[in-house]
């Protein structure tokens, strides 16, 4: 049987992360089942390359052509990952696939063959999962395939101490950028209470620059550099750690997924922090999340409220 999966129309390295748990869980209750993803971007090759999925194909804006390229895959299910979209609910509802599931509208109900409702106060990995039938077991969790990974990877996380992720990175623009300093100035204010907590930070291409500013800080010796790690290291990494702090961000979607407590500094420069934290943010740990009360630049929210919220997330020391 060939499974067909609609994912959203995001790039970005966090937003096809959080397609993982989804994809998983679609593994485990179809064994053997062919899964076929469809994106308007080539970027979704990634999730192949994952082992996620075996198949990525692009698809223009167009019914007919999604319909084409729908039905030569002969799918027996169709997933519909992206809410709200009248021409790829109509291309799935005249595509014959005999189960049509997706999130409700008043267009897709009529249209699939099972419509959820589409709740955006769930962060978003477990809102794609509500889109599978509830199992005896409840609904899957998180962090199965990322800490199958994390067993596979070679780093020791254990033998380096009590360890704070830090992730200042942030694909999206410069607007969600706290600013590697200010990370610098929390591992700071945290070293100077703790003695014993060390700095992990996990740094992509684009923040490869930030390596000779931590070095040259006063946590330097307590810290390390992580840059381009594979998925397997970073999630051994993430289920190490006592707690993570960093932006709204790819790796901390990953960290949030491996269970770590995450305190989220959150853009609020059009003024829709609280919905992007409801949506981007897991519920454990939105007391930890930052932000500003109104609309403002991100570097305005103040280095000791976010020193407080990691405290926080922390917790008492055993």
């Amino acid at each position: 049987m060939t499974l067909a999966v609609f994912i959203e129309n995001r790039p970005f390295f966090g937003a096809m992360l959080v397609h993982v748990p989804f994809l998983h869980a679609l593994r485990e209750r179809h064994p053997g089942a062919r899964l076929v993803l469809f994106s308007p971007f080539a970027e979704a090759e990634f999730l192949v390359k994952l082992g996620v999925a075996d198949e990525a194909r692009l698809y223009p804006n167009d019914v007919r052509q999604i319909l084409r390229s729908l039905r030569s895959a002969r799918a027996g299910v169709v997933y519909s990952l992206r809410p709200f979209s009248l021409r790829l609910d109509l291309a799935l509802g005249l595509s014959g696939v005999p189960e049509r599931v997706g999130f409700r509208s008043w267009f897709s109900a009529a249209l699939f063959t099972r419509a959820i409702r589409h709740d955006t106060s769930i962060y978003r990995p477990r809102k794609y999962l509500t889109l599978l039938p509830a199992g005896g077991a409840g609904p899957p969790a998180l962090d199965g395939w990322f800490r199958a990974q994390a067993s596979m990877s070679p780093l020791r996380p254990e033998t380096w101490g009590r360890y704070l992720g830090v992730l200042p990175g942030g694909g999206a623009g410069e607007f969600k950028l706290w600013g590697i300093e200010r990370f610098i100035a929390v591992c700071e204010s945290l070293a100077a209470r703790d003695p014993d907590l060390q700095f992990v930070f996990v740094l992509g291409t684009r923040e490869a620059h930030h390596r000779e500013r931590i070095e040259a800080s006063s946590v330097a010796g307590r810290s390390r550099c992580l840059s381009d790690e594979p998925i397997p290291a970073l999630s051994r990494v993430a289920m190490g750690a006592v707690a993570a702090v960093g932006n709204d961000c790819g790796p901390g979607h990953l960290f949030q997924m491996c269970g770590s407590p995450y305190a989220c500094v959150m853009a609020n420069h059009d003024g829709t922090a609280q919905q992007r934290i409801a949506e981007w943010v897991d519920a454990p740990n939105r007391p930890f999340a930052v932000t500003t009360k109104t609309p403002a630049d991100i570097k305005t929210i103040p280095v000791d409220e976010v020193v407080g919220r990691v405290v926080r997330a922390m917790g008492p020391r055993d």
